[in-house]
């Protein structure tokens, strides 16, 4: 009898691990936890990640303010597209994220295009493409987050009339650039 007890117990201990492996491999998308954000704190959307769960997949955001706790987890764009921010002066847009590490983009970690603006803090962008991708007439202010083994730059200005500043942060082993940045900077 306590032969069988024992069996017992150890299938389902098996069958208990096999469960959370499947979930821990599987992750949870960025996009269910936007898609389920409700508003705080003065935010649209105000989305608050646990450190002990990788996110996969990207979100765009095209209206609205939108604000990330990352408490220190992973967002894995598994080589997609990353964040985007888009806005017009009729659909403003903006994006705040603080302590998220963001790997593997396959082109940019977080975009901002048109008129968006975001603000970044406490952030790391390790091994996408570019780290952070500022176009149009985007405005960002990042502060204390770490640039790190990109394959192109850390951040990256296109054209001349996007606006960016850059406190306390690093920069280490961006493939191009001076010192991580990229054109008109």
């Amino acid at each position: 009898m306590l032969i069988k007890y024992i069996l017992i117990m150890k299938i389902i201990k098996l069958y208990l691990l096999m469960l959370i492996s499947i979930k821990i491999l599987q992750g949870v998308t960025l996009q269910s936890v936007f898609d389920n954000a409700l508003p705080g704190n003065g935010y649209d959307k105000y989305m608050v990640l646990d450190q002990n769960v990788i996110y996969t997949g990207e979100i765009g955001v095209y209206e609205g303010n939108v604000f990330i706790e990352g408490n220190g987890a992973i967002v894995d764009l598994n080589q997609g597209l990353g964040l985007w921010v888009y806005a017009e002066q009729d659909f403003p847009a903006s994006l705040h994220v603080e302590y998220l590490n963001i790997i593997n983009g396959g082109y940019n970690g977080i975009t901002f295009n048109g008129t968006s603006t975001g603000n970044i803090s406490n952030c790391n962008f390790i091994q996408n493409e570019f780290g952070i991708q500022i176009m149009d007439e985007a405005n960002v202010l990042i502060n204390n987050s770490n640039f790190i083994h990109n394959n192109q730059y850390g951040v990256s200005m296109r054209g001349t009339t996007a606006y960016f500043e850059i406190n306390y942060s690093n920069f280490w082993e961006n493939n191009l650039g001076c010192a991580g940045y990229n054109e008109n900077c």
